[in-house]
């Protein structure tokens, strides 16, 4: 009797240690009760004072990254972005309602977070499982700063969903959905708007209007060194050259951003006949932003929404700059980069910090296609 009371306890508890190996992994079956239509969520998350999310540019490389696989999933995307500033204060949903209140309080999550672990790019060429092991999980939290979802394209498995989804397998990528899913996903809130349309008037009065659009990265606000290795003039210089020396310059107004205010008074300083305009004290990394601290945000989207309408594109290689550009209805258009030649070069996703450090013999690149320029 004792003996077969043992053999009883033991599988008990061998039973009880593979539901919780299951449970842990999402593979445990769990039967419907009624909640077969229950919404399931994925959340892109940037929420906790001490966390580092990086700045505008990596967070939107998350955000979209999180959308594109919320496609593939067929779960409802939210964001909550409290961090610095909550989002919602900044940007309404458009076509997506993607409001973090929606998601009820008391609900199952799991979290995943990809952060700038470039290794994911190999991974979900092939594998995408550690989304889809968690299917059970009413929401799924994404924590990234790459942009993860580029490389799905690639994962012969998903190729009949993503035409299921209306795209072309080769065209589900960022630079080429950018525009499309950024208008998706956001809208300006109406005191912004106003300001928006005000600027607009003034950066494109009429069709003959060409507005060049340049960013300037001069490195966050703890690596003033690098400005060293900045030659501005040669933004300056390769504008005159390339645009204004013709007889139509004067239809050329010029729209400055920059982590650095200087920037944008040199620049007006140095075109005296066209129109230089900039959006005053948006230089700033919200990375570095104190908590609650929403108007320098807004002031880096802002500037971010207007270059949507460029016509020509002359900035730093950076994520801010390479996103605004490539966030127009043709994302190649006229967009002239200050970088370094890399086709010569053995770059891979994790030595390129050699590549773009120091920043020294830079050169203008034409960036007319997937490959002329590093773009993780």
């Amino acid at each position: 009797m004792y003996e077969k009371k043992n053999k009883i306890i033991s599988a008990l508890l061998i039973f009880i240690f593979v539901c919780i190996y299951y449970y842990q992994n999402d593979l445990l079956y769990i039967p419907d009760l009624g909640l077969k239509n229950q919404t399931k969520f994925i959340q892109y998350e940037c929420t906790k004072p001490s966390e580092i999310c990086g700045g505008w540019g990596d967070r939107l490389k998350g955000i979209l990254s999180t959308y594109a696989i919320s496609m593939i999933l067929d779960r409802k995307f939210t964001i909550k972005m409290t961090r610095n500033c909550d989002l919602k204060k900044i940007m309404e949903p458009n076509e997506i309602n993607w409001d973090y209140e929606q998601v009820p309080q008391k609900i199952g999550s799991k979290e995943i977070n990809i952060g700038w672990d470039r290794s994911y790019y190999d991974t979900f060429k092939k594998d995408i499982s550690l989304f889809t092991k968690k299917k059970n999980t009413p929401l799924i939290k994404v924590k990234a700063k790459i942009q993860f979802a580029n490389v799905l394209r690639e994962n012969q498995n998903l190729k009949p969903k993503i035409e299921s989804l209306g795209y072309k397998v080769d065209q589900f990528h960022i630079v080429y959905s950018l525009h499309k899913w950024y208008n998706q996903l956001f809208k300006l809130n109406k005191e912004s708007q106003k300001k928006y349309e005000w600027y607009m008037g003034r950066l494109k009065p009429n069709k003959k209007t060409k507005l060049i659009c340049v960013q300037i990265r001069t490195g966050d606000p703890d690596l003033a060194e690098r400005r060293d290795y900045y030659t501005r003039k040669e933004y300056w210089r390769f504008i005159n050259k390339k645009f204004l020396n013709s007889k139509n310059s004067g239809s050329y107004k010029i729209f400055v951003t920059s982590d650095y205010e200087r920037v944008k008074e040199e620049a007006q300083s140095y075109f005296p006949n066209n129109e230089v305009i900039y959006n005053k004290n948006s230089s700033f990394h919200i990375e570095k932003q104190g908590d609650n601290d929403c108007g320098g945000f807004e002031s880096v989207v802002f500037d971010f929404h207007i270059m949507q309408n460029c016509d020509i594109g002359v900035i730093s290689h950076s994520g801010y700059g390479l996103l605004a550009l490539l966030n127009r209805p043709e994302p190649f258009k006229e967009l002239y980069v200050y970088s370094k030649e890399h086709k010569h070069l053995k770059i891979t996703y994790n030595n390129d910090t050699s590549y773009f450090s120091p920043w020294k013999n830079l050169t203008w690149i034409k960036y007319s296609k997937l490959g002329d320029i590093l773009f993780f």
